[in-house]
C-alpha cells in the first residue's frame, strides 16, 4: 500500500502539456516542426519575458529550462508552450 502511494505521487509530480506535433510531415515528408529550432524560440520568448532561460529543450510537451536564482545555483522550471506560462510541479 504504501509503495503504491509513492508512485501515485510521484505520478502527480510529473508536468504534462500538449506540445508541438513534431511527427507531422510536410507534403515534401519533411519534419513540420524542428523541436530544437523551437527550443532555441522557446528559450529566446522566455529571455524577452526576463526569464534567464538556458538549457532549454521539450520534455513531456512542456517546455523545461534551467533558470538562474540569483545565487549562482539553477533551478528546472517548466512552461507551457503555448501561452509561455509556468506549469507547475506538485
Amino acid at each position: 500500500l504504501i509503495l503504491a502511494a509513492g508512485l501515485s505521487t510521484a505520478a502527480h509530480a510529473v508536468p504534462m502539456c500538449d506540445p508541438p506535433r513534431f511527427d507531422k510531415l510536410d507534403a515534401n515528408a519533411r519534419p513540420l516542426y524542428d523541436e530544437e529550432f523551437l527550443a532555441r524560440q522557446a528559450e529566446l520568448h522566455l529571455r524577452q519575458m526576463g526569464i534567464d532561460a538556458n538549457e532549454t529543450r521539450f520534455w513531456n510537451g512542456c517546455i523545461q529550462t534551467f533558470v538562474g536564482d540569483g545565487t549562482g545555483h539553477q533551478k528546472m522550471r517548466f512552461f507551457d508552450p503555448d501561452r509561455y506560462r509556468e506549469v507547475p510541479i506538485n
